[in-house]
């Protein structure tokens, strides 16, 4: 069932064996697999549609670079899957290892633990199965490869047919669910700990209309996405100065995002020749694709950098007789000074709101330059264009973002590197977890909701293993 918090007869006084917080595509794939063995009690801020003053509530401040903080975020239910263009991605093994010249590089587990995750996940997207082998997926559609192997690899964008909004596909399960409970207009504003500080107790909830209550839960997860995640946390400082799961200051740090930027001084000759390039075209494996290009992993050792893939593309704004552009799509590298902080300013629910400052390195600028030159290389073999002039990025103008909020509550084999472990349980705390892309290590190239949902499925087993079969099934919880 559905209720709204903002109604007077709906009791914000509640208690719960699984209480999740946040109704985006995480959160909401979660519930369902716990509503199987546990009573849960799925918790979202905004309502059944995107609402002017729950979208007030994600303004904040930029200090780094600027980020349209309220744009690329939806508080609603669905989160924002409804803001999303569908791009799915896996990715590739050597992201998830750890790699010498990439500074908090290396997850606690590599791409095996995923594998069997990854195909739930590809189902639950409507891809099908999670095949990503681009050269079959071209050649079966007719596309060809005319590019150098031992310089570039090929890889895919595949669109789930049709592309799922959870918030809109899903809202007739939810309502007619006797094992879920799902309560919007619902604000988690505090978390309160146990005397020793190793367990969640309650949440606090309060709505816009100034409605207050309190939930008691065996298990709590955050599924915020990776800015209000950490916004929770911080804010949470009623018992712990710097706020709940941070104890050695990472919650917020190395916010990362995936910067796109065109080999801006790369020209393509003929117009048509790359022109299947820049839509989606149909496959066979089912929904549609977009192909991409990259450095070999060896070549990306070689010239120490970052993973990235390059694109052919056309903006709306471009007349037809236009040659499309290369862009790049870059992974970006965890960054401690990248972070998201608190402001001194407070929203309407008492709330201090988002103080982002998003930085780029080094490391990040020498990956744009090295393979947008490496790119423009192979585009020039083939006679297919030219560059005019040197590659340089000495600034950030042109750099554009792409919706993703990533790294804020990382994972690691160690509370010291992390605030989440490799079952995504905050470190010093037994029965708080993270999902979504604020717990990624290292972000790669690919687009994260695939790897997102991935990661939910693999979360999902291990509490279901933690909470045991339900006694006398699920409990219904609700007036």
């Amino acid at each position: 069932m559905i209720l709204d918090a903002d109604r007077e007869t709906v009791p914000l006084d509640r208690a719960a064996r699984v209480a999740i917080v946040g109704a985006g595509p995480a959160g909401m794939t979660l519930a369902r697999e716990l509503a199987e063995v546990a009573d849960v009690l799925l918790i979202e801020a905004g309502g059944l549609e995107s609402e002017p003053a729950q979208q007030a509530l994600l303004a904040g401040e930029c200090v780094g670079l600027e980020y349209p903080l309220t744009e690329t975020r939806a508080r609603q239910f669905g989160g924002s899957s409804g803001l999303w263009a569908g791009y799915c991605a896996m990715f590739d093994p050597h992201d998830f290892a750890f790699r010498s010249w990439v500074p908090g590089s290396g997850w606690p587990f590599g791409v095996e633990s995923m594998r069997s995750h990854y195909v739930r996940a590809a189902a639950r997207l409507n891809l099908g199965a999670p095949s990503f082998d681009a050269g079959e997926i071209t050649r079966r559609a007719g596309l060809g490869w005319p590019f150098d192997d031992r310089s570039l690899v090929a890889t895919v964008w595949r669109f789930g047919a049709p592309t799922i909004r959870f918030g809109e596909h899903l809202r007739e399960e939810f309502h007619a669910s006797s094992d879920l409970t799902t309560l919007i207009h619902a604000n988690v504003v505090d978390l309160t700990l146990d005397g020793s500080h190793g367990m969640v107790t309650g949440l606090t909830l309060r709505t816009l209309g100034g409605r207050e209550g309190r939930v008691s839960a065996d298990v709590v997860v955050l599924a915020c996405g990776g800015i209000e995640t950490a916004r929770l946390l911080l804010n949470a400082d009623r018992q712990i100065d710097a706020g709940v799961g941070n104890r050695t200051g990472l919650v917020g740090r190395c916010f990362m995002e995936h910067p796109h930027r065109a080999i801006e001084r790369f020209v393509l000759h003929d117009v048509d020749a790359f022109d299947r390039w820049t839509r989606p075209e149909p496959s066979e494996a089912g929904g549609e694709f977009i192909p991409c290009i990259g450095l070999p992993p060896h070549v990306q050792e070689q010239a120490r950098i970052l993973n990235a893939r390059a694109h052919v593309y056309r903006t709306p704004a471009m007349p037809p007789d236009e040659a499309p552009r290369i862009g790049l799509f870059l992974e970006q590298a965890p960054n401690p000074l990248s972070r998201v902080l608190l402001s001194d300013r407070t929203d309407s629910l008492g709330m201090r709101r988002v103080r982002l400052d998003w930085q780029l390195t080094e490391l990040d600028r020498r990956t744009y330059e090295c393979t947008a030159a490496m790119v423009a290389r192979e585009f020039e073999r083939l006679g297919a264009g030219r560059l005019s002039g040197p590659i340089e990025a000495r600034d950030h103008e042109g750099i554009l973002h792409s919706n993703h909020h990533l790294g804020t509550t990382r994972m690691s084999a160690t509370r010291e590197d992390g605030v989440v472990d490799a079952d995504c349980r905050v470190h010093d705390l037994d029965n708080l977890y993270i999902v979504g892309g604020s717990v990624f290590p290292t972000v790669s190239w690919a687009n994260p909701t695939l790897t997102v949902l991935a990661l939910t499925f693999r979360l999902g087993d291990h509490l279901r293993r933690r909470l045991g079969p339900a006694p006398n099934g699920p409990r219904v919880i609700g007036p």
